[in-house]
C-alpha cells in the first residue's frame, strides 16, 4: 500500500479505537443518547469517513461524496455531544439544515469546473463551523468549572477551525485539474494527515477530561450530600463551616448558625412508621431550603437534626429568619403536625474555635426544647421566643 493511504488507514484505525472506548463508556453510563454515546458515534463516523479515502476511488465518486458527508456529520454529532455535556438541549432542526446545505453544495459541485475543490472546501468549512461552535461552548460554559483547561481547549478548537478554513480557501483557489483531498499527493496532504492523527488524539483527551471531570464532580456532590433529604450531609456542611469560620477569623464577615431539631420525631416514627418519618424529614429539609436566602446553606446534622449556615449574618438578622423557618415547617403539609425547635448563635471575635459557636447553638437548641419545644432561642437571650404557627405573609 502506498505511503499516503497507509497513513490515512492508520488515522482511521486510531479513531475506531476511540469509538470503541466511548462505546464501552456509553454502555456503562447513560446510554447512546447521552454525551458518551455522541462521542462514540462521532469517532465511529470519522473512522468510517476516513476509511473511504483509503481505496483509490476517483474524486466525485459515490464513496468519496459519502465520505465528505460522513465527516461533516461526525463534527455535528461531536458539537451536539459537547452541548449536552454543558446541559444544553440543541434543536435538531439547525443540525439538519446545516447538513442539508452541505449535501446541496456537494451535489451542486458537479455543475462547475472546480467541483473537486468545492467539495473539499465544503467539508473544511462545515467542520470549521462546528469547531468554532465547540470553542464557543467551552469558552462560555467551561471556564466557570475548569478555567485553564476550558480556555486551552477552546483555543485548540479555534486553531483547528482556522486551519480548516485555510485549507478550504486553498481548495477554492487551485485549478480545476488539481486534487487537494487528503489522499491526493502534494499540497501538504501528508502533513495534514499527520496533523489530523495528533489533533484527533488531543480532541479525544479533551472529551475524556470533560466527561471525567463531570463524573468526579458528581461523585464529590454525592460524598457531600445527604441521600434522603438532598441537602448537605454533616461532612459537607462542616467543610463550609470551617471555611466560613476561617474567613471570619481573618477579619472577613462573620456568620450565624441555626441548629434545628424536629420535635417529637421518635413519636412520629412510632405512630406513623419510618416511611412517614422519612417523608417528614424531606419536608422539613425542603422547608428549610425554601426559607433560606441564596447564600445560606442547609445540612442534615444527624438523625432529625439540621443545621443552617448563614454567611455575613448577625444574631439580630438570624432570629427573624429562624422564626420564618419554624413557620414554614409548621405549614409544610407533611401529613402530620410537625414543629421544630431552633437554637441560634453567631460568630464572636473571641471564637477561635468553630466548636465554640456550634456548642452555643446546641445549648440554645436544648433551651428551646426544655422550654416546651416549638421555640426559637438565641444564644445569650433572656427568654425563648415561641415560633409562629403559620408562615408570615
Amino acid at each position: 500500500m502506498p505511503e499516503q493511504p497507509l497513513l490515512i488507514a492508520l488515522v482511521s484505525v486510531q479513531f475506531f479505537v476511540h469509538a470503541l472506548g466511548w462505546a464501552m463508556t456509553a454502555r456503562m453510563s447513560r446510554g447512546w443518547c447521552g454525551v458518551e454515546g455522541h462521542f462514540a458515534l462521532c469517532w465511529c463516523l470519522l473512522a468510517a469517513g476516513l476509511a473511504l479515502f483509503v481505496p483509490p476511488w476517483p474524486s466525485g465518486s459515490a464513496p468519496r461524496n459519502l465520505a465528505d458527508l460522513i465527516i461533516v456529520t461526525a463534527s455535528v454529532v461531536e458539537n451536539r455531544g459537547l452541548a449536552l455535556h454543558w446541559g444544553r438541549r440543541p434543536r435538531p432542526h439547525a443540525y439538519a439544515a446545516g447538513l442539508a446545505i452541505v449535501a446541496a453544495c456537494v451535489a451542486g459541485s458537479f455543475l462547475i469546473d472546480n467541483g473537486h475543490g468545492l467539495r473539499v472546501a465544503v467539508v473544511c468549512f462545515g467542520c470549521a463551523a462546528c469547531m468554532a461552535a465547540n470553542a464557543r461552548l467551552l469558552w462560555r460554559w467551561g471556564r466557570a468549572v475548569t478555567p485553564v483547561f476550558a480556555a486551552a481547549a477552546a483555543v485548540g478548537y479555534g486553531v483547528l477551525g482556522a486551519v480548516l478554513c485555510a485549507r478550504g480557501v486553498q481548495a477554492l483557489m487551485l485549478g480545476a485539474s488539481t486534487r487537494i483531498s487528503i489522499d491526493a499527493p502534494g499540497n501538504a496532504s501528508i502533513p495534514l494527515a499527520i496533523a489530523v492523527l495528533f489533533i484527533g488524539g488531543l480532541i479525544n483527551v479533551i472529551h475524556i477530561r470533560l466527561v471525567l471531570g463531570r463524573v468526579l464532580h458528581r461523585l464529590g456532590l454525592q460524598a457531600r450530600t445527604d441521600e434522603l433529604t438532598s441537602v448537605l450531609n454533616r461532612r459537607g456542611l462542616l467543610q463550609q463551616l470551617e471555611a466560613a469560620h476561617a474567613d471570619a477569623c481573618q477579619g472577613k464577615a462573620g456568620y450565624a448558625l441555626l441548629m434545628v431539631d424536629v420535635d417529637h420525631f421518635k413519636a412520629i416514627n412510632d405512630r406513623h412508621g419510618h416511611a412517614r418519618g422519612d417523608e417528614v424529614l424531606k419536608a422539613v429539609a425542603a422547608s428549610l431550603r425554601a426559607a433560606m436566602r441564596n447564600d445560606d446553606l442547609v445540612g442534615r446534622w444527624g438523625g432529625e437534626e439540621f443545621c443552617a449556615l448563614l454567611p455575613r449574618t448577625r444574631l439580630h438578622d438570624a432570629e427573624p429568619l429562624a422564626q420564618r423557618v419554624a413557620a414554614r415547617v409548621a405549614a409544610c403539609g407533611a401529613g402530620v403536625d410537625v414543629t421544630v425547635s431552633i437554637g441560634v448563635a453567631e460568630y464572636g471575635p473571641t471564637d477561635r474555635d468553630l466548636q465554640a459557636v456550634i456548642r452555643r447553638a446546641d445549648d440554645a437548641l436544648y433551651q428551646a426544647k426544655a422550654a416546651g419545644r416549638n421555640r426559637v432561642v438565641s444564644a445569650g437571650s433572656d427568654a425563648p421566643v415561641p415560633a409562629h404557627p403559620t408562615p408570615p405573609a
